[in-house]
């Protein structure tokens, strides 16, 4: 796989204009796209949980409005006037435009609707144990490094907002492909994720230990068992009304932070100038997840597996639909873009 360098100083609006043009193959990006916006209204479907689940929400139908307008104008930069740049662009909005129709909500459906299913926190911590991992002794540990708890709070809030860096960097290095090879695995997992969380939901470490501020003075964490709450009302089964709860991520098992973190890390490997950064700041993203994610280590593994399968699964759509939408005698390779 050729990588690429990002050269800053020699900036040129029109040279990149004419690359993203002559290095992207219309065939390898549209099917792309075309996946990457099928793997988005996966995730939607799971929105059919509403029926089923006692949460009451509404969702932001403008986002389905930004979605129709960024279809149409993908479709249009796709086939009647190919530029890659906005075609990337458009079918990147198109996509997250349509999981935001219901994004973190998805996690009180998913809640609700497994409710008849126990808690596997008990289960998942004798993993831990079992491969030598203490989550409280990690806890305990970490007081002595106030800075590494603040620095690793920062990469783990920081997992989500890096969609952005990675919008950008893979859009200059040409890399439109992998950007939407991205989106596809990340949907993918957030369809795993969810489904799994159904019939084996958990709370996290946190709330499995039943920890307090108290257990950890002078230590704040991002999340110190606040889900927990909801968590436990979602399974009694009474109405829960999200207008009235401020809206978290739920989902412990597996672990959806570190999808993101091998994701964003393997999107930016062919960016030189970004790639070993990326790497050490999703591993601080990983190290956040456990700490201030109260997640188990046995989460993390589980999500590292999804990662992988995922990102393979967007590998091998893409170069089935590709000969389905174009033929195989017009396939072409362009060596960056993937």
């Amino acid at each position: 796989m050729a990588t690429t360098f990002l050269h800053i100083a020699r900036f040129d609006p029109r040279g990149l204009v004419a690359a993203w043009t002559d290095t992207t193959g219309r065939d390898e990006l549209v099917a792309s796209i075309v996946v990457a916006v099928g793997s988005a209204l996966l995730f939607v479907a799971l929105g059919g949980l509403w029926f089923v689940a006692n949460v009451r929400f509404t969702p932001v139908w403008s986002a389905l409005a930004i979605a129709a307008v960024a279809g149409v104008l993908a479709v249009f930069y796709c086939t009647v006037r190919f530029r890659p740049v906005f075609a990337t662009t458009l079918g990147f909005v198109l996509a997250l435009q349509l999981g935001s129709l219901f994004g973190a909500a998805t996690g009180y459906l998913v809640y609700s609707a497994g409710a008849a299913f126990p808690l596997v926190d008990g289960d998942l911590y004798m993993i831990d144990r079992a491969l030598g991992f203490d989550w409280a002794a990690m806890l305990h540990w970490f007081a002595d490094y106030p800075a590494l708890v603040r620095l690793t709070r920062f990469a783990y809030d920081q997992a989500g907002p890096q969609v952005g860096v990675i919008l950008l960097a893979l859009l200059l290095v040409c890399q439109n492909v992998r950007l939407m090879k991205f989106v596809t695995a990340q949907f993918l997992a957030l369809v795993i994720v969810h489904s799994v969380a159904i019939f084996l939901p958990a709370v996290g470490a946190y709330g499995y230990l039943g920890l307090t501020g108290a257990d950890h003075p002078g230590m704040v964490l991002t999340s110190e068992g606040h889900t927990v709450a909801q968590v436990m009302q979602l399974r009694t089964g009474e109405l829960f009304d999200l207008a009235r709860a401020p809206m978290m991520g739920l989902i412990t098992f597996p672990s959806f932070h570190t999808v993101m973190a091998l994701h964003s890390a393997w999107a930016l490997w062919p960016v030189r100038a970004l790639r070993w950064p990326a790497v050490a700041f999703n591993i601080l993203v990983w190290v956040g997840t456990l700490l201030h994610g109260s997640h188990h280590l046995t989460d993390t593994v589980a999500g590292a597996v999804v990662a992988v399968l995922c990102i393979y699964a967007a590998h091998r759509l893409c170069a089935l639909v590709q000969p389905w939408l174009f033929g195989r005698a017009e396939k072409t390779h362009s060596p960056r873009s993937t």
